[in-house]
């Protein structure tokens, strides 16, 4: 996972620095800034996984943005269309798309 998590080109930034996961344990959260990067991050998520023998799961991966606009394009995986929400948990909090960490 970190070849396919390193060598994706990333344009979230944080002092300068490229940002483009965040992982604990066996979580992975993919940081874009904007959707066809979000599609090129989980496509190279999901050819990584599949040459470990490990698959994605469709049903606890979640799309989230932050924009005022709806996704207007569809992520998907495996034929599927990944879900999008407002809100997640991650390690104990709540974050939410307007930037709210409960």
């Amino acid at each position: 996972m970190t070849g396919a998590l390193e060598d994706h080109c990333g344009t979230v930034s944080i002092d300068g620095r490229p940002i483009t996961n965040l992982r604990f344990a066996d979580d992975i959260n993919g940081l874009a800034g904007n959707e066809c990067e979000l599609a090129s991050l989980v496509e190279q998520l999901d050819k990584a996984s599949s040459n470990f023998g490990m698959e994605i799961s469709g049903e606890k991966t979640k799309i989230m943005t932050n924009c005022k606009e709806p996704s207007k394009k569809e992520i998907k995986f495996n034929g599927q269309i990944l879900e999008s929400v407002t809100k997640f948990k991650y390690l104990g909090s709540i974050i939410s798309n307007d930037n709210i960490i409960l």
